[in-house]
């Protein structure tokens, strides 16, 4: 009986712990940005998932995206009008909005948004000399956890 009580307290730590990280959303064209996004969040020891790291062969890709997407406390929409062409990039923002998962989007390059992601304020990261890295970090660490 104590051992059940051990291993369901060991299970829930790992749970909690892994509802610390940030889901990161993008088309393929912006993966540079991407990465160098995911580096400004690590420094300021925030972790982050990206498809490109985490998908393995023979991995049902859908399925450990939706499990990325729900153990994540927020997701970073990084938006450009190619993003705003991407299924996959709507269908992840869609899909986390719906499970009650905070949304950041990030206008990486001036596009309209969908009419539904636009009734969220948006960070301006269109000019490289003064993207607002350091806000994003404050908005990602005000979540609860």
């Amino acid at each position: 009986e104590s051992q059940k009580k051990v291993n369901q307290t060991k299970i829930k730590a790992k749970k909690d712990d892994s509802y610390r990280q940030v889901f990161i959303s993008h088309s393929h064209d912006d993966a540079d940005f991407a990465e160098l996004l995911k580096l400004h969040l690590e420094k300021n020891k925030i972790e982050c998932w990206m498809d490109n790291d985490r998908l393995k062969i023979g991995q049902d890709w859908r399925e450990e995206i939706d499990t990325g997407i729900l153990k994540s406390k927020a997701i970073i929409v990084i938006m450009s009008p190619e993003a705003r062409k991407s299924e996959y990039v709507t269908y992840e923002w869609a899909y986390a909005w719906g499970k009650g998962v905070k949304v950041f989007p990030i206008m990486l390059k001036q596009t309209s948004l969908h009419p539904r992601l636009e009734s969220l304020q948006y960070m301006d990261f269109t000019n490289r000399v003064t993207r607002p890295y350091e806000e994003l970090v404050e908005r990602i660490k005000d979540i609860k956890d």
